[in-house]
């Protein structure tokens, strides 16, 4: 490897009103800093500097001596100099005067501020009860790898060949068989669009859908990256109050009634749980034809249902063409894959897929393939039910363990269906201040205040079982009820 004496040193133009020996001192702290000079790298000589940057050496041997008495390197008689083991903290007189940095756009400023508020740690051991979390363990790496290793011949073949914006049509084909059995949904292919993630279609849709200033219905509670999203998008969200039947459509119609968009969670509702009945999908489906106006219903975790009490998706009582759902494979996949898929109404389509192309977002077209053969060889169907039947009882688990520690103290959503589990305080609780009990011994239970938007909220915790083993549950139900009680 080739010293950094050896090399001519890059340094950027001197600012208008500063020394030749202020920018030469802060070029080099920077180059230090970002790391092009690392620890134990040798500085280009006084005399090749001088050379490179036409300065005088008496110049750069003034830098070098601030550089050795503040610490950022270290000289050797007859070596050199080095950049030191451990660089001191920039300090505010050593950056040299300049103009102030561009600033960010508003929708920048707009998608910095929301985003900074659905960050959150997604490391591969989640504390007992952290909401919205799987077993990757349960997944099966051995198969996935063994069919992605036959196709790869197959994909080294392709990618010489244009891209499927609209994903691989042999996975889509599968997909709507699939969504017809399971969730009542009547499309063909032609209508999924394959994505690279629920959050990134939901960004896209937003931008595609909406004006900058125009309304968007979402749930209240509901998801903090859905509201995040189309704030970013430069639209006006409304939130509209939850019940037990779901999205209160009456009160959405009073609070903007000229909407043009709305994101629900109707099939299990985040973070309540409920299913949106059907008099309130009618409602919706009405509210969307008469108003020219799209759905966009997110199925999170359909494929995890316990008890046989399975609704149908929106999409499946859309006579309208009117509702885009949103399918997530993260939950039944290994997350990181980073698959979903879209069923439009066919008039989206064709946008969707040029949106997709101009920003060159499609998911890798060996995981399509690699999940359709999953699929079609009953790899799937087989880890669906493994999952369903380690998740049952894992949620039965965790239902025991809190009735035996807190009997009717706690009251739980009635369907056995996704991946956590909501339980209800009495109204005299404040869930925030039992959240942060539950964290300071150790267990993590999300409050449902913390989803609300601007209604209030109906007091309750929200547990996530399906990465937790059953010993790992009990430990978790014992340590909350002495935290709690």
């Amino acid at each position: 490897m080739r010293r950094a004496a050896e090399h001519s040193l890059a340094l950027g133009p001197r600012p208008v009103g500063v020394t030749l020996q202020q920018w030469l001192h802060a070029a080099l702290c920077e180059a230090i800093r970002d790391g092009r000079l690392p620890a134990g790298a040798r500085l280009p000589t006084s005399r090749s500097l001088a050379r490179d940057h036409a300065l005088s050496r008496s110049t750069v041997t003034a830098v070098f001596e601030r550089l050795l008495a503040d610490g950022y390197i270290s000289a050797h008689v007859g070596r050199g100099s080095f950049v030191a083991p451990q660089v001191p903290l920039a300090s505010a007189s050593e950056a040299p005067p300049q103009a102030l940095a561009p600033a960010l756009s508003r929708r920048g400023r707009q998608m910095s501020e929301a985003g900074a508020g659905v960050m959150h740690r997604n490391g591969p051991l989640p504390r007992t009860f952290e909401a919205d979390r799987v077993d990757a363990g349960l997944f099966p790496t051995a198969v996935w790898t063994k069919l992605a290793a036959k196709r790869v011949r197959w994909y080294e073949s392709r990618i010489v060949q244009g891209i499927e914006w609209q994903g691989l049509a042999p996975l889509r084909e599968l997909l709507a068989q699939q969504l017809a059995l399971t969730r009542g949904i009547r499309c063909d292919a032609d209508q999924i669009v394959i994505v690279p993630g629920t959050r990134q279609a939901l960004d896209l849709l937003a931008r595609l859908l909406l004006n900058p200033g125009e309304e968007a219905w979402v749930e209240d509670p509901g998801s903090p990256a859905v509201q995040a999203l189309l704030t970013a998008a430069g639209a006006r969200v409304v939130p509209v109050p939850m019940d037990d039947e779901g999205l209160d459509v009456a009160a959405a119609l009073r609070l903007a009634p000229r909407a043009r968009l709305a994101c629900t969670t109707a099939a299990a509702q985040m973070p309540l749980g409920h299913v949106m009945s059907a008099s309130r999908r009618q409602s919706l489906l009405a509210w969307a034809r008469e108003s020219c106006a799209y759905v966009i219903d997110e199925d999170r975790d359909g494929d995890f249902v316990f008890d046989g009490s399975g609704a149908g998706a929106l999409k499946a009582d859309d006579d309208g063409d009117c509702v885009i759902h949103l399918g997530s494979l993260a939950f039944s996949l290994a997350p990181c894959l980073r698959l979903a898929y879209l069923v439009l109404p066919r008039r989206l389509v064709e946008p969707v897929c040029t949106s997709l192309a101009l920003t060159q977002s499609q998911p890798s077209l060996l995981d399509q393939a690699v999940l359709h053969d999953f699929i079609a060889d009953g790899h799937w169907a087989r880890h669906l039910r493994e999952l369903r039947s380690v998740y049952g009882s894992r949620a039965e688990a965790l239902r025991h363990g809190l009735d035996k520690h807190f009997g009717q103290w706690l009251q739980f959503t009635p369907s056995r269906r996704g991946l956590n589990l909501t339980a209800w305080l009495p109204g005299s609780a404040r869930d925030a201040d039992l959240a942060g009990r539950a964290a300071a011994a150790g267990v993590i239970v999300a409050p449902l205040t913390s989803y609300r938007l601007q209604h209030p909220a109906p007091a309750g915790l929200r547990f996530g079982f399906a990465a937790f083993s059953e010993a790992s549950i009990r430990s978790g139900v014992h340590k909350l009820a002495q935290a709690l009680i």
